[in-house]
């Protein structure tokens, strides 16, 4: 634990802000199971409380304060919420799953909670047991995975509300859950010891491997940048272990380290951009941070941030989130018995204030879709979009991404049925008009047979006689008489 190597990351240090800062008095949170109890993405937080209906508080990330005794929740269960999670592409969706054995996706209003919410968006029923684990895929649209007690992983469709396939050869319950990078293979770590990587679309290509010979939980997660698996566990003499297994070659770990022989469970976090690992203990007050590198040593320690107050979990808000002209490369969302605080880890920089550092902020993951869910479930597989730290060169790269409900097989079963009763209906309606001793032929066979009925000509009717009525005749004029002539004057 005492070796360090020259590094960037070498004086990163965890920052914990004012009170003020923090999101306090939040009733009895939910702390029981294998989750982190706590979700975060770029603009809100998440955290469900010990109560019936299962009830999750969303505040926004710039809104700290207390939480009020009317709080408004998202409570769309019968039983309490176990697990939940924000859709990687629309930021004001969030997944839950719980005891009543469903998954619950709802929608809320993009400017947070203002009334509680009652009723989901999408509803996925299959399960069995209780719920204990929620993870979107991180490049297909609308692909969730769920695991439960009935020891299954299921992948859902939330446009169509359908289960796409379902892993039933765990062996034992999930312990933890995890999508790769490009949103291809699934890890999974269990109680029966082993860990598991498959296809959702190739599960009869599963990959199994021992973990740990320690009983308590093991938690998994993906070292892309080198094709690794990690994982966090204990050893038979129930002294906490740090695991790495190449992927191309999982029959054994290619690094194994004894961290400390605490009792708590070990909750990784690793950092692809900057190749850092987190470990956050559930009841420590520390957190240790480590780089790895793919040499002879691989492991690095970096150092631990210590607070006297416990971790009853906690979640990462993604880098998009972050702020880096603070030099923040990741923060940490604490949650303790009643509240949530937000520790930052920090590189320090003399011009951090002033000049973007591009050398602790690679490109990285921009939150849009590289795939839709039918190219996903077709075999399709894209890397993640990455986009720009730097806030000059960012823009606007959260393209609106609206959820659009498909329809389910069942609904279009339905309305086919009721097509077919309609046209039984109308062909009944024929043949009681038609008569009883007249057969009916179907509607489809009668528009196929039936001959064009004959055009008969129609005579053009005869235009009614008119009387005219007769002129009376004009009485002739009678002739004037002529004048007399005058007579002649006889000469004298």
């Amino acid at each position: 634990m005492s070796r360090t190597r020259t590094s960037k990351f070498r004086h990163i240090f965890g920052d914990e802000p004012k009170p003020d800062q923090t999101f306090m008095d939040i009733k009895q949170p939910y702390c029981s199971g294998e989750g982190t109890f706590v979700k975060a993405n770029h603009k809100y937080v998440a955290v469900a409380r010990s109560s019936g209906g299962g009830p999750v508080y969303v505040r926004k990330l710039d809104n700290p304060g207390r939480f009020g005794p009317d709080e408004p929740t998202i409570a769309v269960h019968k039983g309490k919420v176990v697990d939940f999670d924000f859709h990687p592409f629309i930021e004001n969706m969030l997944g839950t799953g719980g005891e009543d054995c469903r998954v619950m996706v709802t929608q809320f209003p993009k400017d947070g909670l203002n009334e509680s919410i009652n009723q989901s968006t999408i509803t996925l029923s299959g399960h069995q047991k209780k719920i204990t684990l929620l993870h979107f895929n991180p490049c297909a649209d609308a692909i969730l995975a769920s695991g439960a007690f009935d020891r299954t992983i299921k992948i859902w469709n939330i446009e169509t509300e359908d289960c796409v396939t379902s892993y039933e050869d765990l062996g034992d319950n999930v312990y933890s859950m995890k999508w790769s990078a490009d949103g291809q293979f699934i890890g999974s770590t269990n109680k029966d010891k082993k860990i598991r990587i498959f296809d959702p679309r190739q599960m009869e290509a599963a990959q199994v491997t021992k973990s740990f010979d320690g009983t308590k939980s093991s938690k998994i997660f993906w070292v892309e940048n080198f094709n690794w698996i990690g994982s966090t566990g204990f050893s038979k003499q129930a002294k906490r272990q740090l695991r790495l297994w190449d992927q191309r070659n999982m029959a054994d770990p290619i690094y194994s380290l004894d961290i400390d022989a605490a009792a708590s469970i070990l909750n990784p976090e690793f950092d692809s951009d900057n190749g850092v690992l987190y470990l956050a203990g559930k009841g420590d007050g520390s957190i240790n941070y480590f780089e790895i590198q793919n040499d002879d040593r691989k492991v690095y320690a970096l150092g631990v941030y210590r607070n006297p107050e416990p971790q009853k979990g906690g979640g990462w808000v993604p880098k998009r989130g972050l702020d880096v002209w603070r030099c923040e490369v990741m923060r940490f969302m604490k949650l303790t018995r009643n509240s949530i605080i937000p520790i930052s880890f920090i590189v320090p920089r003399k011009a951090g204030a002033e000049v973007f550092q591009t050398d602790i902020y690679p490109d990285s993951y921009a939150g849009r879709p590289a795939l839709t869910s039918t190219e996903w479930i077709a075999g399709e597989n894209k890397g993640p979009i990455l986009m720009s730290m730097d806030p000059a060169r960012r823009g606007d790269v959260s393209e609106e991404l609206v959820f659009k409900k498909k329809r389910t097989y069942g609904e279009l079963a339905a309305e086919n049925d009721e097509l077919r009763k309609r046209v039984a209906d109308l062909e009944a309606q024929i043949q009681a008009l038609s008569g009883p001793s007249e057969g009916v032929v179907p509607i489809k066979e009668a528009v196929k047979e039936t001959p064009p009925a004959p055009v008969v000509p129609v005579p053009e009717p005869e235009a009614p006689a008119v009387e005219v009525p007769e002129v009376p005749e004009v009485p002739q004029v009678p002739e004037v008489p002529e004048a007399p002539e005058a007579p002649e004057e006889k000469a004298d």
